[in-house]
């Protein structure tokens, strides 16, 4: 039984990491996608700089939740995601939609990966209460 115990420790560890890892990877994402955006558009300054590191330091606080609560973080995080989506849209209509196509494919991807790390460690936390 105790050898059990570790185990499941010790997974709960592991996806709860992957959780972490991931949510730091889509902050690295967001902030070079925005510095690129930055870069070929000319606008490179101290006040696009800073407006461009919110969300990933959004992101970067919500992995350091994802220790505690790593399903949490992730929905969270989903929501932020989803909230910058549906303001882009608004903002600048359908062309939104298309523009940056790949850096979405990979948020989605890495979100999906997110997810099922997250909800593992959920699993194996409930099961060892």
């Amino acid at each position: 039984m105790d050898s059990y115990s570790e185990t499941q420790k010790e997974i709960l560890a592991i996806e709860t990491r992957k959780t972490r890892k991931k949510l730091f990877i889509i902050a690295f994402v967001i902030l070079l996608s925005g510095l690129l955006a930055l870069l070929m558009a000319n606008a490179v300054n101290a006040t696009t700089l800073i407006f461009i590191a919110v969300v990933p330091l959004i992101f970067v606080g919500l992995a350091f939740l994802a220790m505690k609560e790593p399903l949490l973080a992730m929905i969270l995080g989903a929501a932020v995601i989803v909230a910058l989506w549906v303001i882009t849209y608004v903002q600048f209509g359908n062309r939104s939609l298309i523009s940056g196509i790949l850096v979405k494919a990979v948020l989605i991807t890495l979100f999906i990966s997110g997810f099922q790390n997250a909800i593992e460690a959920n699993r194996v936390r409930k099961e060892m209460r």
